[in-house]
């Protein structure tokens, strides 16, 4: 890849990493916190020249600290690293007292893991570090000078 392109990818990760980190901090400052319970998981499985992947989706019911109408946040498609969930499990789900149905579980890895990784990203594209020589990404952090 480019330098000029590694720096604008850089620069978009950089934006990026800024606007999830507000969107973070506002959930943190302003938020509430209620548990819910999770009602379904989806299940997912795919075969590819790679292998079988297994992905799973959990949909958690929730209702805000004022009552009312209860809600349903479902979570993204993952692998069992991350929120792996089962039919019944409570689950503390943050979200803004204004915005009730704008919610995500209640994590604070999951919160600041895509700002972390989108700024390392942006800073790996500005400093020129993000590259590709063939059709493949490469991606290097630091590389020892002895190299």
């Amino acid at each position: 890849m480019g330098t000029a392109l590694s720096r604008l990818v850089g620069v978009g990760c950089l934006l990026g990493a800024l606007y999830c980190a507000q969107r973070t901090l506002e959930f943190r400052r302003h938020g509430e916190v209620v548990s819910g319970k999770v009602v379904a998981v989806d299940l997912r499985v795919t075969a590819s020249r790679d292998g079988i992947d297994h992905e799973e989706r959990s949909e958690v019911r929730y209702t805000p600290k004022a009552g009312g109408k209860s809600f349903v946040l479902k979570s993204n498609w993952n692998g069992a690293l991350f929120g792996r969930h089962d039919v019944g499990d409570a689950v503390d789900v943050r979200y803004l007292p204004a915005r009730p149905a704008d919610a995500r579980e209640d994590s604070l890895l999951l919160d600041w893991l895509l700002p972390l990784l989108l700024l390392a990203l942006g800073i790996a594209g500005v400093t020129g570090r993000l590259r590709s020589d063939r059709h493949d990404w490469e991606f290097t952090l630091w590389r020892d000078r002895r190299e």
